[in-house]
């Protein structure tokens, strides 16, 4: 099922790709980033136990819903791991910490790795830019549009030789915000 799903994820994303400048059609639902982050970690596991990597995930003890569309949701956040996964060459911590306010929440995903040097953080969400030898430079900048198309913002803290930070700062749905 997990693999079905990924496939299917993953031919969205490719179509994503190829429309990218096109209105994307979000199937919006209410979407727990809780377990969506709990999702995403445990696909991410064995990759990162093979590079000498712990994943932390302090999951939250209730739902933290958003209205969105689960499909871009995943692969706005599984672009930033994978990115940090792939910067620690080394081995190092990936952690997912969720937050919320009473209107927000806040998925940071921060990496202990070299971190992104100040000129690559003004770049790194445009499209078609990459630091990497193989990369495409459509991950950042579809991470940037979902997170978008979403009402919400994304915020960097970086430094070097100390890591990186991801701050994917979403509404809640009514039944979540504070009163």
């Amino acid at each position: 099922a997990i693999l079905s799903e990924e496939v299917t994820r993953l031919d969205r994303v490719v179509r994503t790709f190829l429309d990218f400048n096109r209105p994307v059609e979000m199937a919006l639902q209410d979407v727990d980033l809780a377990e969506l982050a709990a999702e995403i970690v445990h696909l991410l596991e064995p990759e990162a136990e093979r590079a000498g990597i712990q994943v932390r995930y302090a999951r939250p003890s209730t739902a933290v819903v958003v209205s969105g569309d689960s499909g871009l949701l995943r692969q706005a956040v599984m672009n930033v791991a994978v990115n940090a996964i792939e910067a620690m060459a080394g081995g190092g911590n990936l952690t997912f910490d969720i937050g919320s306010s009473p209107e927000t929440c806040t998925l940071a995903i921060a990496d202990t790795g070299p971190g992104i040097p100040l000129e690559s953080r003004e770049k790194i969400f445009q499209l078609y830019y990459t630091t990497k030898p193989h990369g495409s430079g459509i991950g950042l900048a579809m991470t940037f549009r979902a997170v978008q198309l979403h009402g919400g913002t994304i915020e960097i803290a970086s430094e070097a030789g100390r890591g990186t930070t991801f701050r994917l700062t979403l509404p809640l749905t009514g039944m979540d915000r504070a009163v």
